[in-house]
């Protein structure tokens, strides 16, 4: 009896680590960052300070990433969810730069204001830098990223 138990337990395991789990875009959201001092004057397209996102997909399938962007007093200025295939770049701005293609995720005229990232999968990293939306060559200031729910063994 104890063989046949044995049995069934190693072959139940075979199958369970055969077939890994495949997160994807009907997963919940998790909140994987919030990045502060978000900036946009509200100036037209290629002309101003805007803020621009990169984010990275490694997860192995196409995710969901959504955006949501606050003003300095909790205001909700925006939120903007789009699909992000495996192993590829997305770029969302608060309006278009020069520098960069992407989504439009507009927020009109915020100082000091904060954007949350939430995915359907930690596998993702993500940048942002406030720009001169003018110029071809992204000139601007970085954005400190405060990472939420990291990968396990990773450290940003």
């Amino acid at each position: 009896m104890k063989a046949i138990q044995s049995l069934v337990v190693s072959a139940a395991l075979a199958i369970a680590m055969a077939a890994p789990a495949v997160a994807g875009i009907n997963d919940p959201e998790v909140l994987i960052y919030r990045f502060p001092g978000v900036r946009d004057n509200g100036a037209a397209i290629g002309e101003g300070v805007a803020t621009v996102f990169h984010c990275t997909n490694f997860s192995g399938v196409t995710e969901n990433i959504r955006l949501v962007t606050r003003g300095a007093d909790g205001t909700l200025l925006q939120n903007t969810s789009t699909p992000i295939l495996h192993l590829s770049t997305n770029t969302w701005y608060t309006h278009a730069p020069n520098a960069y293609g992407g989504i439009n995720h507009p927020t009109n005229h915020v100082t000091q204001g904060t954007t949350a990232i939430a995915a359907t999968s930690i596998n993702i990293i993500c940048t942002a830098v406030t720009i001169d939306a003018s110029t071809i060559a992204p000139v601007g200031v970085a954005l400190r990223g405060i990472r939420f729910s990291p990968v396990p063994g990773s450290q940003e």
